[in-house]
C-alpha cells in the first residue's frame, strides 16, 4: 500500500492525503506528487539561506522548495550575527543583507553582574569600530524571526510547506529522490510512510537531530552538553537599555559548571531573556531533565520539558534560578507560560565532523544538521557560510553530485578549524587566559579568514 500527498505549490500548505491500492492507482498517484529540482528539509536560517542562495545561483530557473515540520511560529531567540555570517549573506544577496542591517541593533557592549549578589562587575564594550575597519562589518543583533522573516521574503510565494515533516528519503533508479514523511495509520493499524514529493537534489537542513543526516552518515545524535536552556521573547522592560545586554554570571566569570542568565534587547522594542543551567545544578534542586525525551517533546516548539514532568517550563526555570537576583526572577515570573521554551544544549564535537564528506550522491547537509555549534551565534553564521559556498559550487557545476562534494570539501576544513578552536579556548578559559585575548584569536579565524565569492544577481521576487 502506498500513502501519498498531492502537493499544493501555490499555497505552500501540506498536501491532502490519498490512499491507493492497485498498481495502476499507485502509478497515477505518483504522477501527482510534486517534483522539484531542489528540496530543502528544514526552514530555519540554514535551510532558508540555502534556498535563497540556490535560487540566486540558478538564476531563478530551477525549482527550490522548503519543507518544514513546524508551523514556523516565532521563537524566543536573539542572534548576534557575526561578521562572517554578514560577509556570506552579502555574497548571496546584498539587498537582503542591507535590509537586515537596517533592522539590526548595534550593541554598545555588555554589563556583567554577580549572579549571587547582583552587584555590577564590569562593562565589556563591543569593538564595533575596530571590526568595521579591519573586517568590513561589525556584529549585528537581530531576533530569530527577523532573520527567518527576511529570508522567507527573498523566496517566491509558495516556496515553503509548513507542517510537513520529512523523516527519510529513498533514492530511485532514475536518479530522483523520494521524500518520505509519516502517514496516517493504515487499516491494519501499522504506522507507515508516504511520498511527500520528489526531487533531484536534497539538502538536509533539519537541525540537531537530522533524520537526513542519520540516513546518510548513521553516526548518532550530537553530544548533549549537560546544560538546559530556558528562553523567551517579551516586550522590553523600561529599565532595559536598547544597546546593551545584561549578564548575570559567576563572580569569576562564565564557566561550564555554573548557571548564567542574560537579557538581550531586540530591534522594535522586544527583549529576549535566556538562561543556561547545568544538569548537575538542576539535580541539586530536585529537577530532572531527560536529553532524549525532553528534546523530543520540546524541540524548540513546545514549552513542556517532557510528558513525565508535572511542572511547567516556567516553574522549572524559577526553581533552577531561585538564587539569582530578583530583577531576573521577576522578569521570568511576568513572562506568559506559552512564551517560554525549554530545551537541552547539543553540539557536534570536532571529532564528530566527518573528514571526507557529510553527504552522498545527490544529498548533502547544511547548518546544524552538518555541524551543530554552540548557541552563541556561531552556528547561524556558519550556516549562512554553508549557503554561500553551496550556491557558488552549484553555480559553477550545476545541480550535480560533484558540486555537492566540492562544497563539502571546502566547508569541512573550515568547520573543523572553528570547532577545534572552540574546544581549545574552552580549556584555555579554565586555565585563566584573559577573555579578550581569546576573543581576538577567535575573531581572526572567524572573521579574518572568511572570504566568499559573490553569486550572480537574480530578478526581484514577485509579490
Amino acid at each position: 500500500m502506498l500513502h501519498t500527498h498531492k502537493s499544493s505549490v501555490a499555497s505552500g500548505s501540506r498536501p491532502y492525503h490519498l490512499v491507493k491500492h492497485s498498481r495502476r492507482d499507485r502509478l497515477r498517484v505518483l504522477a501527482q506528487v510534486q517534483h522539484y529540482d531542489v528540496a530543502v528539509v528544514g526552514a530555519g536560517p540554514a535551510g532558508l539561506s540555502a534556498a535563497a542562495a540556490l535560487r540566486v545561483a540558478t538564476k531563478g530557473q530551477k525549482s527550490v522548495h522548503v519543507f518544514e515540520k513546524t508551523a514556523m511560529t516565532a521563537r524566543g531567540a536573539a542572534i548576534l550575527v557575526g561578521v562572517n555570517g554578514l560577509k556570506a549573506l552579502q555574497a548571496i544577496d546584498p539587498q537582503l543583507l542591507d535590509g537586515l542591517l537596517a533592522k539590526a541593533t548595534k550593541l554598545e557592549g555588555s554589563d556583567r553582574y554577580n549572579m549571587i549578589t547582583g552587584e555590577h562587575i564590569e562593562f565589556m564594550a563591543m569593538r564595533n569600530d575596530m571590526f568595521q575597519e579591519k573586517y568590513g562589518f561589525h556584529n549585528a543583533l537581530l531576533g530569530w524571526s527577523d532573520i527567518t522573516g527576511a529570508l522567507k521574503a527573498a523566496l517566491p510565494q509558495g516556496s515553503i510547506s509548513t507542517g510537513c515533516p520529512v523523516t527519510a528519503y529513498k533514492q530511485q533508479e532514475d536518479g530522483t529522490i523520494q521524500l518520505l514523511g509519516p502517514a496516517a495509520s493504515s487499516s491494519s493499524g501499522a504506522s507507515d510512510t508516504e511520498v511527500v514529493a520528489t526531487c533531484n537534489i536534497l539538502i538536509g537542513a533539519d537541525g540537531w537531530f537530522s533524520p537526513i543526516r542519520q540516513q546518510v552518515l548513521q553516526d548518532g545524535p550530537p553530544t548533549f552538553k549537560d546544560v538546559v536552556v530556558f528562553r523567551a521573547r517579551i516586550p522590553k522592560p523600561d529599565f532595559m537599555p536598547e544597546q546593551r545586554t545584561k549578564w548575570w554570571v559567576p563572580p569569576t566569570g562564565p564557566n561550564s559548571a555554573d548557571s548564567l542568565a542574560v537579557f538581550i534587547p531586540l530591534p522594535g522594542g522586544d527583549m529576549v531573556w535566556q538562561c543556561h543551567c547545568p544538569v548537575a545544578v538542576m539535580r541539586e534542586k530536585g529537577l530532572q531533565y531527560d536529553p532524549v525525551i525532553g528534546e523530543a517533546s520540546s524541540s524548540h516548539a513546545s514549552n513542556q520539558q517532557s510528558s513525565s514532568s508535572s511542572s511547567s517550563a516556567k516553574e522549572r526555570c524559577l526553581k533552577a534560578f531561585e538564587s539569582f537576583p530578583a530583577v531576573f526572577r521577576e522578569v521570568v515570573e511576568a513572562t506568559p507560560e506559552a512564551a517560554i521554551t525549554e530545551h537541552g544544549l547539543y553540539q557536534r564535537t570536532p571529532e564528530q565532523i566527518p573528514d571526507g564528506c557529510w553527504g552522498a550522491g545527490n544529498v548533502t547537509l547544511v547548518g546544524d544538521a552538518a555541524h551543530a555549534a554552540y548557541v552563541d551565534g556561531t552556528g547561524l553564521a556558519l550556516s549562512v557560510e554553508d549557503a554561500a559556498v553551496l550556491g557558488w559550487h552549484i553555480q559553477q557545476q550545476g545541480l550535480t553530485a560533484a558540486a555537492l562534494r566540492a562544497y563539502e570539501a571546502e566547508r569541512i576544513p573550515r568547520v573543523k578549524a572553528v570547532f577545534g578552536l572552540t574546544a581549545k579556548q574552552a580549556a584555555a578559559m579554565k586555565a585563566g587566559v584573559p577573555q579578550r585575548q581569546l576573543l581576538d584569536e577567535r575573531a581572526e579565524l572567524l572573521y579574518g579568514q572568511a572570504h566568499f565569492k559573490p553569486l550572480q544577481p537574480v530578478a526581484a521576487v514577485a509579490p
